[in-house]
């Protein structure tokens, strides 16, 4: 091509108009998804949140633990933060950004000469932009696009030394500064290194390419050793805790994973076979052999490790860097096909366009990827009524909130968490079993015993307060006397920012349960919200009340209370009736003029209901011990 100042100027403006369409159609593609669906990704946000407010890279209060697999994600949603950034909109703004920059660096891998050269960068900059999974990420709130946008940058500056028109130090620790960043992204980012590194070790032919393929591996090396560094300093651990609670080599793992793989193929065939034809180009033209194997290496190095070790079907996430690479394999293969003459041209536009057609089409119709749009609310908004509603109402109290869901519920809400499924615990992250790498990843285990030992004052199931006890730890409490003496479920509901009924496990004995002082006791209202026809509130004056949606009755069982006469009463509005029965004995309260009087003979355990008209509420019941 000429070198020419106006040549430049028109191969800008070309590639900028290729790379503007592209943009255009992956914005428009990703606002068909909702923002922010994944709950993990609150889990970022958790320790950017606490980053920001000095509590350091935390999820909860105690020990620290490492329950992110993002490192460089969390600083920078943090340092949008600090800069004045709504945190919920960081990772937004990262996600978006990292996307567009995918596309730009497929455009300026291929940038054209002319309109008649634009195939390459324009296809390969649309399959990227009409690919779900890129799609998606760039709204879903995780790593996924920032861990695609480095490996394409990489590509872009390795591109020289592959094919051996450059070597030396400068030219080698350019692509090391993605390669290093993305070490910083992912804890299985250093894998990529090492493939690059190992490629152009095995193809250097003198002393100065050996010398590039290590100097190559220099910052990225740098970044690892001082994230381990100070991994054990901080963390005490050489591994990050997700890791722990994750990663497992099972056959039901591989069978897992190879089956994630393939359904990704299954959506993704119509770029994965132009790709194909690469392998045709490299075995006719030796110019381009180098850098065509090169990709093809990387694919089938991640490939494989994905496969093997960390698929996840939602949304394939993990699956993007291959999404690049064969994007760039296509750009490859169009860029010799139009070189070939004017009916290889032709030819290579009409297949470019076809694919396009049938990939897009494609990934529209993967339920891996279009479950994102399934549910209205997103899973993700309702979680988030749990979690300011548990907030508003528990706040000053400071309780313990065990969750299963350790993304959404902890981050709105604020509160001292204990994450159930061990990502961000390093105790159950521990708790393996003989089972441990054949459920689903990262919610196969937990410790009832353990969990309970710690006293949480509330118990949150499932992603939106299930009234079951799914998972291991749960389980395991479920079959445990103490919990059902000590627990109590109650019915709940929110309305910010959508209406949402849900459930907890609240501890009788808790911080937000029976307050005893002296001879009083003052019963939450709330913690009777358990029978149909009742839920748990904010009121109008900011208070949590039990109130009756329809006139039934409802019992808080298994109140201790000690010898002596008590006198009973119920706080609220509207049509009330109290009584009370001792269990032991089967003895019931008098009704008296503002409740019940029950006389204790001894210790014991004591049975109160309240019954209600529909739209009377209780904010407390008080018994007090009048005569010793």
């Amino acid at each position: 091509m000429s070198s020419t100042e106006p040549h430049r100027a028109r191969l800008n403006w070309i590639a900028i108009a290729v790379g503007l369409a592209a943009t255009l159609t992956l914005f428009v593609h990703a606002r068909s998804y909702p923002p922010l669906t994944f709950d993990d990704a609150f889990i970022s946000l958790r320790y950017a949140q606490r980053l920001l407010e000095g509590h350091g890279l935390t999820w909860t209060d105690g020990p620290p633990v490492e329950g992110y697999s993002n490192l460089l994600w969390v600083l920078g949603c943090a340092l949008l933060g600090a800069l004045g950034v709504d945190l919920q909109h960081t990772p937004l703004i990262l996600g978006a950004t990292s996307a567009i920059a995918i596309v730009a660096a497929v455009v300026y891998a291929f940038r054209p000469g002319s309109w008649r050269e634009s195939l390459p960068a324009f296809a390969g900059a649309m399959f990227m932009a009409l690919a779900g999974p890129i799609a998606l990420w760039a709204v879903a709130g995780l790593e996924g696009c920032l861990v695609g946008a480095l490996l394409a940058w990489s590509l872009v500056l390795l591109r020289p030394l592959v094919d051996g028109e450059t070597s030396g130090c400068k030219s080698a620790l350019r692509p090391g500064i993605p390669l290093a960043l993305l070490c910083l992204t992912r804890p299985d980012g250093p894998l990529l290194t090492v493939a690059v590194c190992a490629f152009l070790l095995l193809r250097a032919r003198s002393r100065d390419a050996v010398v590039t393929a290590i100097v190559v591996g220099v910052l990225p090396a740098l970044a690892t050793l001082g994230q381990v560094a100070f991994r054990l300093a901080y963390y005490g651990d050489f591994v990050p805790n997700t890791a722990r609670a994750k990663v497992a080599f099972t056959a039901a793992r591989l069978e897992s994973g190879v089956a994630c793989v393939a359904d990704a193929g299954r959506s993704s065939y119509g770029l994965w076979i132009p790709a194909a034809f690469a392998l045709f180009v490299a075995w006719r033209d030796p110019k381009r052999r180098s850098w065509i194997l090169f990709a093809a290496g990387l694919f089938a190095v991640w490939g494989f490790y994905v496969s093997s070790i960390t698929c996840q079907s939602f949304g394939y996430r993990m699956l993007i860097p291959c999404y690049v690479l064969l994007a760039f394999l296509v750009a490859e293969m169009l860029d010799w096909a139009q070189q070939q003459g004017k009916t290889a041209r032709i030819a290579a536009w009409v297949l470019a366009l076809a694919m396009l057609a049938l990939f897009g089409r494609a990934q529209q119709r993967d339920k891996n990827i279009a479950i994102a749009r399934w549910s209205d609310p997103p899973i993700s908004v309702r979680a988030t009524t749990i979690g300011k509603t548990l907030g508003a109402a528990f706040e000053e109290h400071d309780p313990l909130v065990a969750v299963d869901a350790a993304g959404v519920i902890p981050y709105y809400s604020e509160l001292r968490s204990l994450d159930m499924l061990g990502l961000n615990d390093a105790h159950i992250a521990r708790q393996h079993g003989d089972s441990f790498g054949q459920g689903v990843q990262g919610h196969e285990l937990g410790d009832g015993a353990y969990v309970l030992s710690q006293e949480p004052d509330i118990i949150v199931a499932g992603v939106t307060g299930s009234s079951r006890l799914a998972f291991r730890g749960g389980r395991e409490m479920d079959a445990n006397p103490r919990f059902h003496a000590w627990y109590r479920r109650v019915r709940m509901v929110g309305d910010d920012p959508v209406p949402v009924h849900f459930n907890i496990y609240c501890r009788l004995e808790g911080r937000v349960g029976i307050e005893r002082a002296n001879d009083r006791l003052t019963i939450p209202g709330f913690l009777f919200a358990a029978a149909k026809g009742t839920q748990a509130r904010i009121d109008e004056e900011n208070r949590l009340v039990m109130q009756f949606v329809a006139p039934v009755q409802t019992t808080l069982a298994g109140i201790e209370l000690a010898a002596g006469t008590w006198q009973i009463r119920a706080v609220g509005e509207g049509a009330l009736r109290l009584s009370a029965q001792q269990q032991s004995n089967g003895v019931t309260a008098a009704p008296t003029r503002d409740g019940v009087e029950l006389v204790m003979t001894e210790p014991g355990l004591v049975d109160i209901t309240v019954t209600g008209a529909a739209a009377a509420f209780v904010s407390e019941v008080v018994a007090e011990r009048t005569v010793p």
